[in-house]
């Protein structure tokens, strides 16, 4: 699994090194953590990687999606999400080295519990903030949730939310880097 991220990461990284000026971005976000609940010593692993492509309209419009895949096991069960989340993107503050921005989107995944098709989904609003290295490389940060999140019956005996309204935790935290071209 170390040899699979590592040459993602790296793949990605060469691609943008590569690239040209103009108005396209692709980058994303790769998670692993692992939790031990200390009462009944389960062990939960979770695995996740979200590879970004989005496309500048404006200097403070842009549209992309996310696509990728996030593997949870605890205990016994295992659950995969193929997961698709297309948005809309707002920069409302831009600096010669800070961005601010709010991204609207709809969340989708689905995947296998239990011997049952899962479906997660959400729609809401993430704000953020890119840090710009250079002309082409941005580190990124989005923080908190404010919309709906939930799932059908199998997605919720799996471990899916279901949260109304606003949700500014730093389990909410995620980071990444987008490479500009």
């Amino acid at each position: 699994m170390k040899k699979f991220l590592l040459s993602a990461v790296m793949a990605i990284m060469t691609l943008c090194v590569s690239a040209q000026s103009g108005s396209w971005y692709t980058g994303g976000q790769v998670t692993f953590g692992r939790t031990t609940e200390s009462a009944s010593n389960l062990k939960t692993t979770q695995v996740t990687v979200l590879p970004e492509i989005g496309y500048n309209l404006t200097d403070n419009f842009a549209v992309g999606s996310v696509l990728g895949v996030s593997y949870r096991k605890s205990g016994d069960e295992k659950k995969t999400v193929f997961k698709v989340n297309p948005y809309a993107r707002y920069t409302y503050l831009k600096t010669e080295r800070v961005d601010l921005f709010i991204d609207g989107g709809v969340d989708f995944g689905i995947g296998r519990a239990h011997g049952h098709t899962a479906v997660e989904y959400g729609i809401g609003l993430r704000p953020g903030v890119a840090l710009n290295l250079n002309e082409k490389f941005s580190l990124v940060a989005h923080v908190g949730f404010l919309g709906y999140q939930g799932g059908n019956r199998p997605a919720k005996h799996n471990g899916a939310p279901e949260n109304w309204g606003l949700d500014l935790n730093s389990n909410n935290l995620m980071f990444g880097f987008y490479c500009h071209f």
